[in-house]
């Protein structure tokens, strides 16, 4: 932006009426009067136009050309403020250039002001600079090695670029730097030795970056750093004793990388340190005790370690702690008592560990903790009832450890407690009702316990709850009315117990539920229509009840619904058209029921659904080859139901499909060929079917299948020697078919088989050798077919071997594998092949 230069003409007595002519007689009768007026206005001017004149002697013209070259390099067209710019205006009237007395600039900030491009050399002219600011910009490319140049450098700062590569050596002669910023970029690689030769140094801060390499033990010559945070970077190694001389440390921050081996015990000479935080690297070995000595010690998290050993007790020494966090490691023992001490602490985080015995007591004399954090150890014993004078805590997790006895009523004190999780223990007795007086309750999870009773009608007092979560407890009778009233719940687990009575209609008061599972209880009577009226629900879960009459035909209205389960209970009629609607499906399971009626060909809509279960109901005719179209099946179980006519050969354009299961029906015709198209398929079981032709060699590019069910159908024809490729089948099951020609030698290939059940062909020929090479087998069954001759004596080496069926109508000669002696079988029909024992050798 160029500034313009606007001329005003002077004016005269007669160029206006503002000019009187009073004025003009006033100016001519006064004796000296222009002279005087000369000397007023030279007084006037001078000074408001010497420090303009003083820039204008003193500037170094080196100094505006620098700056007119990082604002064509840095795009300064686009900057967000480029206040005169290139003008010929001082620099200092410049947006955030800075000079000094003698008119060098001497700082220069740009933070957050649209910069983008590579930083030009020309920065290096620009010798006065004390301050450099360009953070929270998009600069790119290198560091320039000029900025070595910049020898009265106090402050730089280019944090938030996306600067690459090395920080320069250059950097070195910055004796005078006290900042170094450049965090958040993209630099990499080793730091060079002179980086740890900046004695003045006060703040290092390379957060987020790709830094690599080892740190140094010249980092203690930094006698006056402050400040050191180089967390999320790739530094390796292990943490130089030599920290420990940084006297005038108090922040320290070296998470997210990969430093390894113990934690020196020389941190603890760190007097001043107020931020200590090394989680998320692999350190091992015992927390120093040396860290009690950490007077000023505020943040102390050394969490996601490979920590081993107890919590040294010398923890308790740390008056100003505020925060500790040493969760996720692998340590063991008790929790001191010590810890009790703590009288600042905020946050106790000490889960997913391996701690054991009970939780002390002391702890409850922690006025000022906000979060405790006990979860995924092995504490044992009970709740204290001290708990409930942590007057200040918001969130108490204990889930995932060992704890027995009651669930103390004393946590009903804790009145700004906002989560309460409890789940996966072994606590006992009914839940308290004074739990109810800890109103500001958002999250109340007691899964997996053994808490029985009925459910406390004063739970409905906690009017802020949104996530309630009973299930798999043994809690029984109704679900108490008071419950339905909680309008904030976008939550409602009471899965796994035992409570039954209807569902009440009032279900539909809770309109922000997200889930609402009531699965494996006694629930009897209708599905309540008012359930429809539920318009968030993505997950509903009644399975395993004693629900009966039709779908609620309303549930189409349910658009969010992602997964729908009323399997295990009583419900009657067909499906209902208006399921067409839940776009958002993605697993529908109604497995076990008494549904009838034809599977509807709208299902095929449903292109979300990646689970399909009809199984186990009073389903008739043809499986509509629409349900083909559903791109995202990965399982379908039509199975135990009374379907008709042929598999789809639409079948084979579900790419994703891993299980397919529809056996026990009365389906006729072939397998389609199609079928070897399902690269995916895990699981195929056709089993007591109608199923006629032969086995199609397609079969065998399954390559993922694991095991095969096409027993008890009416296949004809030779076994395809192409089930041979199927390498992961660990079962086959072909008995009680019409199978005939000779077992091909190639299933020998399938080394994970551990059960083959060919029993009840008309199999011929011999068997085959390569059997030999099973070496997974444990179960054999091979009779009532017709084959012949010799048992292959490799079957005798076959170590894991627990059943051999080979009698029947198969006429086999020669001897029994002389290892079979000794062998004490699960099953054999040995006996009944009337055939002695090889000789031993």
């Amino acid at each position: 932006m160029t500034a313009r230069r606007v001329r005003v003409p002077a004016k005269r007595c007669s160029d206006g009426p503002q000019y009187s002519n009073a004025k003009c007689v006033i100016s001519a009768c006064l004796p000296g009067f222009r002279a005087l007026a000369a000397l007023i206005v030279a007084a006037l001017v001078v000074p408001l136009a010497s420090p303009a004149a003083a820039d204008t002697h003193v500037e170094d013209r080196s100094d505006r050309e620098a700056l007119v070259e990082i604002f064509e390099a840095l795009n300064g067209e686009s900057w967000s403020r480029s206040d005169l710019w290139g003008s010929e205006a001082p620099l200092d009237r410049w947006h955030g250039v800075t000079t000094s007395s003698d008119g060098r600039v001497m700082r220069l900030e740009l933070t957050s002001n649209g910069l983008s491009g590579e930083l030009p050399d020309a920065i290096g002219q620009l010798t006065g600079l004390q301050r450099l600011d360009l953070g929270d910009n998009d600069i790119y490319g290198e560091i320039p090695r000029a900025i070595g140049e910049l020898t009265d450098l106090r402050v730089l700062d280019l944090q938030n670029n996306r600067l690459y590569r090395q920080i320069p050596a250059e950097v070195g002669a910055l004796t005078n730097l006290t900042v170094l910023d450049v965090k958040r970029n993209a630099l990499w690689g080793a730091n060079p030795a002179e980086l740890w030769q900046l004695e003045n140094l006060r703040v290092l801060d390379m957060r987020g970056n790709r830094f690599s390499g080892e740190l140094p033990p010249e980092l203690g010559e930094l006698a006056q750093l402050s400040r050191l945070a180089i967390s999320h970077n790739r530094f390796w190694g292990e943490i130089p004793a030599e920290i420990g001389q940084l006297d005038n440390l108090e922040w320290l921050d070296v998470s997210y990388n990969s430093l390894s081996g113990e934690i020196p015990a020389e941190i603890g000479e760190l007097s001043s340190l107020q931020w200590l935080d090394a989680a998320n690297n692999l350190l091992s070995g015992e927390i120093p005790p040396e860290i009690g000595d950490l007077s000023q010690i505020i943040t102390l998290n050394l969490r996601g370690n490979q920590l081993t050993g107890s919590i040294p007790a010398a923890l308790g020494d740390l008056g100003n702690l505020e925060d500790l966090d040493i969760s996720a490691n692998q340590l063991r023992g008790e929790i001191p008592a010590e810890v009790g001490q703590l009288a600042e602490l905020r946050r106790l985080h000490l889960s997913r560990n391996r701690l054991e015995g009970p939780i002390p007591p002391e702890l409850g004399e922690l006025d000022e903790l906000r979060y405790l954090w006990l979860e995924g150890n092995q504490l044992r014993g009970e709740i204290p009832a001290e708990m409930g004078q942590l007057a200040r805590l918001k969130e108490l997790r204990l889930e995932q450890n060992q704890l027995t006895g009651a669930i103390p009523s004393q946590i009903g004190n804790l009145g700004k407690l906002q989560v309460l999780h409890l789940g996966d223990n072994q606590l006992t007795g009914a839940i308290p009702s004074g739990i109810a007086n800890a109103e500001r309750l958002a999250e109340l999870r007691l899964e997996r316990n053994l808490l029985s009773g009925r459910i406390p009608s004063a739970l409905g007092g906690l009017t802020a709850l949104k996530h309630l979560d009973l299930s798999d407890n043994s809690f029984y009778g109704r679900i108490p009315y008071a419950l339905w009233n909680l309008t904030e719940l976008r939550q409602l687990r009471l899965d796994d117990n035992a409570l039954s009575g209807p569902l009440k209609t009032a279900v539909a008061n809770l309109e922000k539920l997200t889930e609402f599972d009531v699965s494996n209880n006694r629930f009897s009577g209708p599905l309540p229509v008012t359930i429809t009226r539920l318009a968030k629900l993505r997950n509903l879960r009644v399975a395993g009840n004693q629900l009966s009459g039709p779908i609620p035909s309303h549930l189409g209205r349910l658009s969010g619904l992602e997964h729908l389960d009323l399997s295990g209970n009583s419900f009657t009629g067909t499906l209902p058209p208006s399921l067409a609607r839940l776009t958002r499906l993605e697993h529908l399971v109604l497995h076990d029921n008494q549904l009838s009626g034809e599977i509807p060909a709208w299902l095929g809509d449903l292109d979300r659904v990646i689970n399909l279960d009809l199984s186990r109901n009073a389903l008739t005719g043809h499986i509509p080859p629409s349900l083909g179209d559903m791109a995202s099946l990965e399982r379908i179980s039509l199975s135990v139901n009374e379907l008709e006519g042929p598999i789809p050969a639409e079948f084979g354009n579900l790419a994703n499909l891993r299980i397919l299961f529809i056996r026990y029906n009365r389906l006729s015709g072939e397998i389609p060929a199609e079928l070897g198209n399902l690269s995916s398929l895990v699981r195929l079981n056709l089993w007591h079917n109608e199923l006629t032709g032969e086995i199609p060699a397609e079969l065998g590019n399954l390559v993922n299948l694991t095991r095969l069910d096409l027993d008890d159908n009416e296949f004809t024809g030779e076994l395809p020697a192409e089930l041979g490729n199927l390498v992961e089948l660990t079962e086959v099951w072909l008995r009680g078919n019409e199978l005939t020609g000779e077992i091909p030698a190639e299933l020998g290939n399938l080394r994970k088989l551990r059960r083959l059940y060919l029993d009840g062909n008309q199999l011929t020929g011999a068997i085959p050798a390569t059997f030999g090479d099973l070496s997974s087998i444990r179960r054999l069954w091979l009779q009532s077919n017709q084959l012949s001759g010799p048992i292959p004596a490799g079957l005798g080496t076959l170590t894991d071997l627990e059943q051999i069926m080979l009698g029947g109508t198969n006429t086999l000669s020669g001897c029994i594998p002389a290892a079979w002696q000794v062998t004490e079988f699960l099953a054999d029909d040995l006996g009944s092949l009337e055939l002695d024992y090889c000789a031993a050798g």
